[in-house]
């Protein structure tokens, strides 16, 4: 059936004793989303822009890194499941084109892409002019970097600065890892206060994981992240409501050589947008709020 969902995990199912992503697969987040996504049908204005090569194959060979719920997380069963996933399926389907999703390491998925083993990521990948010196990126919702913290927030921590002196986590690769605890690391220096203590880990599940046992006081990820787990996990953990930097744009990625493509994920996304389906697979997420009215192709720039 066109517009089908295959996953192929490369590796096991991750696991961060009791706070990883197939503990994530929760009962009600997300229900609806992947209904959502196999009811749409073919757009030909959309299928009009797919390159020849890939209308010839039909199914269209995504990677993600299924450790970032409630974006892309496994489910009890292994599967590939999230906010990106449904959206994957979604545009594909627009495309008149399957979908594979692969399980792959964050910090990789880039040069993956680069390399073209894969067609394109659905890897909640923040759109900066660094990522798009390497790839082209098709936007698709607002993204922004909050911190959560152990249960009741035991160090008192309120804003960045309280971050100072402290222990702070975030995923190998990320635009946290990569600008956002190298920013902290700065106000804390203007104040004259002790540096962050960066803790940079491989998956999203160790970094959660770091923060559930203690070893880190906090940590740097997207906010629909730290609203997924501090809601899915209130005995565990906490936002930090008054913090939020980095706001930005998040999206799609593809070859620089794919224009075609990335021009038909424009329309996908758009005529998504037009007919309901965005709307109806971003609510069923709980992620309504960061919805986009368009999408656009390297908007960064």
């Amino acid at each position: 059936m066109t517009g089908a969902t295959a996953c192929t995990n490369t590796e096991s199912a991750a696991s961060s004793g009791g706070e990883g992503a197939s503990q994530a697969a929760g009962p009600v987040l997300g229900a609806g989303g992947q209904e959502a996504a196999q009811a749409v049908e073919e757009d030909p204005a959309v299928s009009a822009l797919v390159p020849q090569d890939l209308k010839d194959k039909g199914t269209m060979e995504l990677v993600t890194d299924p450790t970032y719920a409630p974006i892309d997380f496994t489910d009890d069963k292994g599967n590939i499941v999230g906010l990106e996933p449904d959206m994957a399926l979604a545009a594909a389907k627009k495309m008149g084109l399957d979908i594979t999703i692969n399980k792959g390491d964050f910090n990789g998925i880039l040069a993956g892409i680069e390399a073209e083993r894969y067609d394109a990521s659905w890897a909640a990948f923040s759109i900066t002019p660094e990522r798009q010196e390497r790839v082209t990126m098709v936007s698709y919702m607002q993204g922004g970097t909050s911190v959560m913290v152990k249960k009741d927030n035991p160090e008192s921590i309120a804003g960045v600065l309280d971050l100072c002196g402290k222990t702070v986590a975030a995923q190998t690769g990320t635009t946290q890892a990569l600008t956002v605890l190298p920013g902290f690391q700065e106000e804390c220096k203007k104040a004259g206060k002790e540096e962050v203590t960066e803790l940079v880990l491989p998956q999203q599940d160790n970094v959660n994981q770091a923060v559930a046992t203690g070893r880190a006081a906090a940590m740097a990820a997207d906010g629909a992240l730290i609203a997924y787990y501090s809601q899915l996990q209130p005995d565990v953990f906490a936002a930090v409501e008054d913090i939020l930097v980095e706001p930005s744009l998040a999206g799609v990625v593809v070859n620089q050589k794919d224009k075609e493509l990335a021009d038909a994920f424009k329309a996908a996304i758009d005529s998504l947008i037009a007919d309901g389906t965005y709307t109806e697979i971003m609510e069923a997420w709980s992620l309504g709020n960061t919805a986009v009215e368009a999408s656009e192709i390297n908007p960064a720039k």
